[in-house]
């Protein structure tokens, strides 16, 4: 298992040593140049290109306190980076797993009328995609927000947070009375079904707001 660890974590030092190199060079590798020379995803050479930069941004805010003779020790940049990478981990796992359950339980909201309907009844495909559009929707948003390179102005923050907003509200409402309806039906009481919805909401939010911090972060360490 140890092998394993310093196996990828030796990996993950080559591809940053690599982009180094090149921005030394005068051509720096992109994610995607990055990617394909170690056999792995843009997204994973945009993760250690991050980390290089982020690296830096460490050292520089230390060789600023620090006497110019003192030499930064790399365990805390190091620290730094896997904070980083976990973080972003975590808050993924947080979305998704609000999304699908929140998508479960708008899907399980169309099943409701199943005790009052005759033998072999069933919602329909249609009604239970439509259901689960409104959760759906609500993580593209944030995967739009996050990962397209918005220009700057305004009128390009109305349209990128009044959209995000749009979509969040119009979910939240839906969502909302669906997973209330399928908790009451599930015996759990008035004040359950009011406040299990907002767990899930809560989670999704903060979960979101998470992933913009850190793709904010990573174009402020690009600039």
């Amino acid at each position: 298992m140890t092998a394993v660890l310093d196996s990828g974590a030796d990996l993950h030092e080559r591809a940053r040593q690599a982009y180094r190199d090149s921005r030394e060079s005068g051509k720096p590798l992109s994610g995607q140049q990055l990617g394909e020379q170690f056999g792995r995803s843009r997204s994973w050479a945009r993760d250690r290109i991050a980390e290089v930069r982020a690296a830096e941004n460490v050292a520089e805010v230390a060789a600023a306190v620090v006497p110019v003779a003192a030499t930064p020790e790399p365990e805390p940049v190091a620290e730094v980076v896997q904070t980083l990478a976990g973080g972003r981990a975590v808050a993924w796992i947080g979305f998704v797993f609000g999304s699908v359950m929140s998508v479960a339980a708008n899907v399980l909201h169309t099943w409701l009328p199943l005790a009052d309907m005759p033998a072999g009844w069933t919602p329909g495909v249609a009604p239970q995609i439509g259901a689960a559009v409104w959760p759906i929707g609500l993580l593209l948003s944030v995967e739009v927000l996050s990962r397209v390179p918005w220009p700057r102005g305004w009128a390009w923050s109305l349209a990128r947070y009044g959209g995000a907003g749009t979509v969040a509200l119009g979910s939240a409402v839906i969502s909302y009375g669906h997973l209330r309806d399928v908790l009451l039906a599930w015996d759990y009481g008035p004040t359950g079904a009011h406040v299990g919805p907002l767990v899930l909401d809560g989670l999704m939010i903060i979960s979101g707001f998470a992933l913009l911090a850190m793709s904010s972060h990573d174009k402020t360490a690009k600039r």
